[in-house]
């Protein structure tokens, strides 16, 4: 017998999809203080919100999700790593 595969609610801030860059909290996970012992609860730090917008910039290449820009990826909430792969490459300059 297997058991169905539960399906994740979406995350308290869209930004939490992707990890910190400043405090290195995981994907899913709130951002911490300096010291990393206490979660802010309000918001996310304001360089995870730049990142989490730079991947939603871009098209997923994943062949099973192919969600367009501005789009979340089809197995919500979670970005699929090939999406922030592909962000974080510099587009060449033509």
């Amino acid at each position: 017998m297997t058991t169905p595969i539960r399906k994740r609610g979406p995350y308290r801030f869209a930004a939490m999809a992707v990890q910190c860059s400043w405090c290195r909290a995981r994907p899913g996970a709130l951002c911490t203080n300096q010291r990393g012992n206490t979660d802010r609860r309000r918001d996310v730090h304001s360089a995870r919100v730049i990142d989490f917008a730079t991947v939603m910039s871009t098209q997923c290449p994943e062949r099973i999700c192919q969600a367009p820009a501005g789009h979340p990826c089809t197995l919500a909430p979670d970005i699929h790593q090939a999406r922030i792969t592909a962000a974080s490459r510099p587009t060449p300059k033509p």
